[in-house]
Parts: C-alpha cells; structure tokens; sequence
C-alpha cells in the first residue's frame, strides 16, 4: 500500500469494522506519531441537534461546547475499545491534532482510536 497524497504511513482503505478506515503502510513502531492533521474549530451552536457531520467531529479538550473537524485521514480513523492508538492535541503546534501509536502497529494493519464515552453517550438511545 502507498499514498501520494501523505507524508505519514498511512493510507485510507475499505475497512472490515465500518465503512473505511486508516491503515498503516509499513511497520510503525510504539510511541510513533502516524499522523499530524490541522483542524477547523465549529462551536456547538452551529450544529443541528441532529446532524452526520457529528459522527466524525472530535470534542475539543479544553473546550467542551466545541467540536474539532480534523482534516487529512483524521476523521477516518475506526474505534476501537482496544484502540493501538490516540490522538491529542500537538503541543508543539497546538493547531494540529497528533496520532499515536499506542503500541507497534504492523503493515496493512487498521488503526483504531477509541472515541470516548461523550461520543457514545451523544448517540445511545434513552
């Protein structure tokens, strides 16, 4: 697998979990960063109650009434409660959300994040 389109080890592909996913395009090793994808900042205010895009939106960290629409593969990434890796906040540019390899990840393999208990709770039926 390659990607013209990425500097990262990663490429999205048909995924056997859920639609697509991300997976890696060679051995990455634990600790690694897979992935640096700026993002866009949308408040809660202008999100319909119901509305898809909120199915790929991260919540932000410092600022729970805001949502981060991550760009590059970032919003591709499958969950996973085992994730193999997750994302923060880059602290050495703090407009950029960071992958990383929770543990080594082997070529072809997916890469799963877990999305968090706000985004189940946001979907569960009551």
């Amino acid at each position: 697998m390659s990607s013209v389109l990425s500097k990262y080890p990663v490429i999205v592909a048909n995924s056997s979990v859920h639609g697509q996913g991300v997976f890696a395009t060679r051995t990455i090793s634990k600790g690694e960063v897979i992935e640096r994808c700026p993002y866009i900042v949308i408040d809660d205010d202008d999100l319909a109650d119901i509305n898809r895009l909120q199915d790929y939106l991260f919540t932000s960290p410092d600022q729970p009434g805001d949502y981060l629409c991550v760009l590059g593969y970032g919003m591709m990434y499958n969950h996973s409660d085992k994730p193999n890796a997750e994302w923060e906040i880059d602290e050495d540019d703090i407009q950029f959300v960071r992958f990383t390899a929770l543990k080594p990840i082997a070529d072809g393999e997916e890469i799963f994040q877990n999305y968090g208990d706000e985004y189940w709770a946001t979907r569960c039926d009551n």
